[in-house]
């Protein structure tokens, strides 16, 4: 057996066996079959958890009886393949324990002859592990393009649990002014207005129609649909509902479809069916004219037949959505890892622009922008995407009613983009799990002023930053376009600027 304290194997192996010979006859055996193997004989369970942080283990070659049968019901939370060497009355627990399609077991001879096998065997299991680790790389690329694909699509593409709570929703759901992860969990009506619920709902729909035949033509159209082939939704026109900060509603035309070919079969009860779901695609009906519940979203355009407040925001909001999908596909294919995390802040500068569109009334016929709501927004963004969403709540915004043009509005959002990012970069480097941050937004006398409090330790380190002249450029640049004035606290920055 070689040094423990040499790394450097192409393979390294467990070897925890309870008898002294057959460890011996295992080591010598595969000192010459194996010898780009190393093996590591562990005394117990500590001196194993010891080598597993100070190499990669391959492979562990055990049996029932090694320290009590500890480390066997160990196994079956550890994510390594193993060899079990099993005697001729221990087959009740080898059902327990192999549960791992890479695994293998032999059985005991009393002569020992069975350990002359244990090297092909390691050959094989090591080959299945390979190749499973090869098949899962794969699958992982495959999901990753095809996740990547799907938030590029400028449909709404959402799935549903049997009872009707979204468990996906693609980042096109930004149109209506959700984000992704303000929906997941929550119950598919939440997009639809009180009067529709009832009309697209497979819960109210089909007990009526039990023991009925319908026929393809006369299915009923529902947003949770369970059937495939003919009878799943397709065409279904219906009205959502905007994010109630925004109001308002988007003509749209819906497929959706699940597993069960045949509802009408009362044979479907077994558990397996009542966990179908639905998956669906929801595509804006451009020929149809926006409408609006909310006074401010009246056409903002006085010439006849101009397009509507909402029009303009979908507009603009739909080529962003667009922008930042061919980021996110620039992203997925760089090797660079800090290019990655460059194309990842121009991700969200991009998608801080969209929110303008998601906040825009019209006020005394002149476009402003809502800024507790829009800095709201920002805020949730960038801490999910930093921190996630456990951590939004360790955030506090307090603004007054505020409403700015669009070019101030940009601008000091792009400014919290900045420092808020960079303080949320600090906290990782810092290992800190929570991120007290808060932001007040005043004016007074047509001055304004914009605060940002973190921590005293973040403020340590982001004085040390900001000495850097190429990373304080982009905040002292924002402040400059804003005419505004900077001032640093113990554990604040502070900007003044003119409202106009």
């Amino acid at each position: 057996m070689t040094d423990k304290n040499d790394f450097t194997a192409d393979r390294n192996i467990i070897l925890a066996v309870s008898l002294s010979k057959e460890r011996d006859m295992l080591i010598e055996l595969l000192a010459n079959s194996n010898p780009d193997c190393r093996v590591y004989c562990p005394e117990s369970l500590s001196e194993l958890d010891r080598i597993s942080e100070e190499c990669n283990i391959d492979l562990i070659i055990t049996d029932l009886e090694f320290k009590n049968g500890s480390l066997v019901d160990w196994l079956v939370l550890w994510p390594y393949p193993f060899i079990l060497l099993a005697n001729p009355n221990g087959c009740e627990k080898i059902d327990t324990v192999m549960n791992d399609e890479a695994s293998s077991f032999i059985i005991r001879r009393e002569d020992m002859a069975h350990v002359q096998f244990i090297p092909s065997m390691i050959n094989k299991v090591l080959k299945i592990k390979k190749s499973r680790s090869v098949q899962n790389d794969f699958l992982k690329t495959s999901e990753k393009q095809y996740m990547n694909l799907v938030q590029t699509l400028p449909d709404i593409i959402y799935v549903l649990d049997k009872d009707g709570h979204f468990t996906f929703i693609n980042n096109a759901v930004r149109s209506l002014g959700w984000e992704p992860v303000e929906l997941i969990g929550k119950h598919f009506s939440v997009l639809l207005f009180q009067d529709d619920i009832s009309k697209v709902s497979r819960d109210m729909i089909l007990p009526n129609l039990r023991g009925r035949v319908t026929g393809n033509d006369r299915a009923p159209k529902l947003f949770d649909e369970r059937r495939t082939g003919s009878r799943m939704t397709r065409g279904l026109k219906l009205k959502l509902k905007r994010k109630p900060t925004i109001g308002g509603a988007v003509d749209v035309s819906l497929i959706s479809y699940g597993e069960v070919s045949s509802i009408g079969y009362d044979g479907f009860q077994e558990p397996s069916h009542h966990k179908l779901g639905t998956a669906g695609i929801i595509r804006e009906n451009k020929n149809s004219h926006f409408s609006s519940s909310h006074k401010e979203a009246e056409s903002i355009f006085d010439s006849k037949g101009a397009l509507t407040h909402d029009q303009v925001m979908h507009l603009i909001n739909n080529k962003l959505q667009i922008l930042n999908s061919l980021v996110s596909l620039k992203q997925s294919i760089s090797n660079e890892p800090k290019a990655c995390s460059a194309l990842g802040e121009v991700q969200i500068q991009v998608y801080t622009l969209s929110l303008v569109y998601q906040n825009m009334v019209t006020i005394d016929d002149k476009i402003k922008i809502r800024m507790e709501s829009y800095l709201d927004d920002i805020l949730k963004h960038l801490i999910s995407s930093y921190a996630g969403n456990p951590w939004i709540q360790q955030t506090d915004l307090h603004c007054d009613p505020i409403h700015l043009d669009e070019d101030q509005a940009i601008t000091i959002s792009l400014f919290v983009n900045e420092l808020v990012t960079l303080f949320l970069k600090i906290q990782e480097s810092l290992n800190n799990s929570r991120l007290p941050l808060t932001i007040t937004f005043l004016v007074n006398n047509d001055i304004a002023q914009l605060k940002i409090r973190a921590s005293e330790k973040i403020f340590n380190e982001y004085r040390t930053i900001m000495k850097n002249e190429d990373s304080n450029i982009i905040i002292k640049t924002l402040a400059e376009i804003l005419k505004g004035e900077i001032f640093i606290d113990k554990d604040s920055v502070t900007l003044f600027f003119n409202i106009e």
